[in-house]
């Protein structure tokens, strides 16, 4: 039950990527659609390359963000990649400027995670072909990319929720469990403390 609730209150399959996803150099995203988020953490100066196949008329939803620092740890804020978007044709559809971006503060409720936000971007697609974006570090820190608002999770994912709660905080520079998972334990703990008393009273 509590497996089922985590996923349907949170709409993003993760994927925690590292070096050896661009060794062959781009990381295809299969499908645009479906809401995803990747993670990934850059370990000094780098550039990294998502690819993906779009039509004419296509809804593009992206959003990216940098995970929070928490308590005792520095800003977080000044880690702020380059961010480019380019069309078919190698021409610059968009370009972040994370520099001049005053990041949203978002909580995320799943990992009971909380991020800065710094491009929150929708738009059509006006060529088909393979759409490419490029996220460029200066310095090492980590950072998340969302795409997709269409839901699907299949049985091997709803099993593997609760590792994926673990990596998500862990990658927040959080431990423990999420504070839904806390106050589902708890329910559970009371509804059978309830049926003991039941049984023997």
């Amino acid at each position: 039950m509590l497996v089922i609730f985590a996923v349907s209150a949170f709409a993003h399959v993760p994927a925690f990527l590292t070096s050896n996803d661009f060794a062959k150099g781009a990381f295809l995203v299969r499908d645009i659609d479906l809401s995803q988020i990747l993670y990934y953490v850059f370990s000094a100066a780098e550039e990294i390359t998502f690819v993906f196949e779009g039509f004419v008329g296509q809804h593009f939803h992206m959003l990216f963000g940098v995970p929070k620092e928490i308590e005792g740890m520095d800003s977080t804020m000044d880690f702020r990649p380059e961010l480019t978007v380019y069309d078919p044709d190698g021409e610059i559809v968009e370009d972040f400027v994370l520099e001049s971006i005053e990041p949203e503060i978002m909580y995320e409720f799943f990992g009971d995670t909380y991020s800065y936000l710094y491009v929150r971007h929708d738009s059509t697609l006006a060529k088909k072909g393979i759409y490419s974006i490029k996220v460029k570090a200066e310095d090492p820190g980590r950072a998340w990319i969302t795409f997709g608002k269409k839901e699907k999770f299949t049985a091997s994912q709803i099993i593997a929720v609760p590792r994926w709660i673990r990596e998500i905080r862990s990658f927040h520079y959080l431990k423990g469990l999420a504070k839904w998972e806390l106050y589902g334990l708890g329910i559970i703990g009371a509804i059978s403390a309830a049926l003991v008393l039941l049984v023997f009273l």
